[in-house]
Parts: structure tokens; sequence; C-alpha cells
């Protein structure tokens, strides 16, 4: 079967929006005068407010996710997080489940509280959870390790395969000028048919078994399959009645974009759409990478004015290398203000919607 992003991208050199035109403006001799809109000004003290109480349910550190060296620790992160008021945050790794690892932080944490109470100083920490990716270091699609995963606790997601995704090989493929239907390597989420494999159905069933019964919820995120991988889990949760929320994941990155007709359809089959900040706005350690701006910022207002804040989640994907996360959120919270996403939607998009979909008190 085709797939279209790997169609449109043959037909498209600079990605699936950004246009000839954009890139023009960007580069523009006269650039700072002509086109810069900074948005309205935004007071400090707001951003500080609608950090407290947010919740990332997508942030990266170290020591996981080693590959990629000068990571934030993940203790730094939470300390940090704790401070600024955070709620709570969803560590992913590309390699391993990060429930475990959760569990550990939270103990030092608590810890921590009570050694800074012994001399009056409050701190509260905050909820630190895991997910698993179904990369082939957990044995890809592997119904197995969902479960345990779950049965560790603290587990509040279970991502599709990232690196080892057939598709993001595919792309992979496509960018070195080869034919994107000969990689023979990665994982695929459907057969020839576009049907689900039957892994994936006992996954989703695993977990709607969970959310039904366990007193807990995990969510189901696409992560970096195609979007017909995406359809398809969605279809067949809807159809079968599942109790397993699906989140789209960072659907302004080229590799896992979605068009506005693609972000409506999924949404209006129940879906959640997910805007990270490193992929809505440039950072300094992707220097070379044209981040789709322009349209990350008018695709979330258009989904807000459509359809409201209750299926827009915002996270920071940050714990990336000079990517630290509480001063890249006060950078995202400011800059969506700044371009007039008002105070309540980000509240309900940073606070609301990801505490009903992971079942965080």
């Amino acid at each position: 079967m085709l797939f279209k992003q790997l169609e449109d991208w043959k037909k498209r050199k600079f990605g699936r929006v950004i246009t000839e035109e954009e890139l023009a403006r960007r580069t523009s001799p006269v650039w700072p005068y002509v086109y810069f809109d900074p948005g309205r000004p935004v007071d400090p003290k707001t951003v500080d407010d609608v950090l407290k109480g947010a919740i990332d349910i997508h942030i990266h550190g170290a020591p996981l996710g080693a590959w990629l060296p000068g990571r934030p620790p993940i203790v730094n992160t939470c300390i940090e997080a704790s401070y600024a008021g955070m709620k709570a945050l969803v560590f992913k790794d590309h390699n391993t489940w990060t429930n475990n690892v959760a569990i550990v932080v939270q103990q030092m944490l608590e810890i921590l509280k009570e050694e800074k109470a012994k001399s009056g100083e409050d701190f509260t920490p905050v909820e630190v959870y895991g997910s698993i990716v179904l990369n082939e270091t957990v044995g890809g699609l592997n119904p197995k390790a969902v479960e345990i995963a779950l049965g560790y606790g603290r587990c509040k997601e279970v991502w599709l395969p990232s690196l080892d995704a057939w598709f993001q090989r595919a792309a992979i493929a496509l960018a070195k000028g080869q034919d994107p239907y000969s990689c023979r390597e990665g994982i695929k989420v459907i057969d020839d048919k576009g049907n689900l494999l039957p892994e994936v159905i006992k996954i989703l069933e695993i977990i709607d078994n969970y959310n039904r019964n366990s007193g807990d919820r995990c969510a189901f995120q696409t992560c970096h399959v195609s979007n017909e991988e995406k359809f398809a889990v969605l279809n067949y949760v809807k159809e079968a009645g599942l109790d397993v929320p699906v989140i789209f994941t960072h659907i302004t990155q080229e590799l896992t974009l979605l068009t506005p007709e693609e972000a409506e359809e999924a949404i209006e089959k129940g879906a959640y759409v997910e805007f990270a900040e490193c992929s809505c706005q440039p950072w300094g350690g992707m220097n070379d990478w044209i981040v789709a701006f322009d349209y990350s910022i008018n695709l979330l207002k258009h989904l807000l004015d459509k359809y409201g804040p209750d299926h827009i989640i915002l996270v920071s994907d940050a714990g990336q290398p000079a990517l630290s996360p509480i001063i890249r959120w006060k950078t995202f919270i400011r800059t969506l203000l700044a371009k007039g996403i008002s105070e309540r939607d980000l509240n309900i998009m940073l606070k609301e919607v990801p505490a009903k979909v992971l079942g965080i008190k």
C-alpha cells in the first residue's frame, strides 16, 4: 500500500506544509524590519501562573536516552519542576520503559521534601510518571512488555515505535534518495491491506482492561508511525468501543505532521492531538531545523476556534540537549500568549486535558 506522507514528500521538497513563499519571507534581507511580529506583551507573572499546575506528558532526560549526550538529568528536571509548581511529568525513553525510574525519583523527591521541612522550607514534589515505547529493545509490539510495565505502576503511556518504526526508516531512505518502499527493516503496525496487526489489538485490549479495572489510566501514543497506521489504531479503538485514549504525537513535526484536514479527522474521531514546544518553535540544539512555526500557531488557533481546547494537549518534548524543560516551557507559554492564545485555553490544554486523559488527580 502507498503512504500519503511518503508520496507527498516525493513531490514537496520543503515538506508537507512549508511553502517557497514562506522560506522566501524567512530569508528576506529586510526580515527584522518588515516581517517581525513578536505579538502582544506578556507579563512574566502570568507565565509563571500558567506553569503552576501544568502536566507535561512528553518529556525526556538523562541518564535515559544516553545515546543522545547532553540531556538534562531527570532528577534535576523534577526538582526544577517542583519549584516551578508543576503538577506532573511523564518521561519517555526510546529504548526502555521509564516508570520504574519514575518510582525511584518519586521516592527521592519525598525524601527531599522531608529534609527541607526540617529547615522550615516548603517543597511540594512534582508527580513523576513513566511510559514504554514499543521499539525493538523491549521486543517491539510486545504485549507482555506492556503488561509488565503497567504492573510496575506509574505507567501512564504506551507508545508505538519511534526509532524502530518502519515508517521512520522508510522516510530516512527517501531522504537519501532511495525507494522508501524497498525498506525491509522496522516495525509496522498494519498489514498490507491496512488492517491492525493482532499484537497491536492485543496491546489495545490490555490497556482497555487496565483503564476499566485498575483504578488508574494509561493512554496510547501514536509516536513515529505513519498516519495510515495512526488512523487504523484510532478507527479500531472507536469501532471496538475500547476505553483507550489515543494521542497523536507532536502533530507539527514534519515526520508526524497532520494537515488541518487530518487533524480535524483525528479530533472528530475522538483522538487527542499533541503540540510539542520543540516542534513548534526553534531551539538552540537544532539550529539547522526549519520549524513550521507559522503553521503550528495557525493550526492550533484553527483547532481551538473549531473544536475548543478539550482534545488538545500541549507538551514540551524537552529534555533534549540544549533544551532545558522549565526554560522552554516558559518560552512556549509566553509565545502562545503573545500570539493570542488565551490563558483559559492554555490552562485547559496544559492541565485539565492531560489530567483527564491520564487520570491524574
